[in-house]
């Protein structure tokens, strides 16, 4: 059985949700999810709790298409969600409807948009990553061996002393002292 759910936000807690509420009830949605929160906020429990109840051949509908996402990159992943899963979208404001050639377009636009974004993101990333190099700077994790450690554990181990208590007494992790025991036992 096919669901009609609407979608309501308002960013401050003295905005009115009530013309929203208004028009996705004459849109025939037969359960709204609604909630004020910021729209630069992560976490959104009304959105989240659609998202986990909307089944494919369900309808989602928004009164205004910006009420939908965090920013315009958010929203076009949701309606991407909606679009892969099977879930029909409407924005009132803007006459989409995923299901009529229309609004099939016009989330093929969205979703033309997004990958251009994603990928001049990660070519900016590249870019980055390449200056930073020629710049000489170390990227990803530092380097496995921290002389100062080595030496710590040489002389611990030269005692006699365990890896817990190697480890206790040093702060070095466990997986560390062992890498450098086997080190040093290569190495010697």
């Amino acid at each position: 059985m096919q669901h009609t759910f609407g979608y309501a936000r308002v960013s401050a807690t003295d905005q009115n949700l009530a013309t929203q509420l208004d028009d996705l009830t004459h849109a025939g949605c037969t359960r709204i999810f609604h909630e004020k929160v910021s729209g630069t906020r992560i976490s959104s429990v009304a959105l989240d709790e659609l998202l986990a109840t909307v089944r494919e051949g369900d309808v989602v509908v928004v009164n205004r298409l910006a009420r939908l996402g965090r920013n315009t990159v958010h929203t076009i992943q949701l309606v991407e969600e909606f679009n892969r899963r099977g879930v029909h979208f409407r924005a009132l404001d803007l006459g989409i409807d995923s299901r009529t050639p229309a609004g099939k377009m016009i989330i093929g636009v969205f979703s033309s948009f997004n990958q251009y974004e994603r990928e001049n993101n990660r070519q900016k990333s590249l870019a980055g990553i390449e200056l930073a190099k020629q710049q000489g700077k170390h990227l990803g994790r530092p380097a496995g061996r921290d002389a100062e450690k080595v030496a710590k554990v040489a002389k611990a181990l030269a005692k006699g002393l365990s890896v817990a208590e190697i480890v206790t007494l040093t702060g070095i992790s466990r997986a560390s002292v062992k890498r450098y025991r086997q080190d040093l036992t290569v190495n010697s």
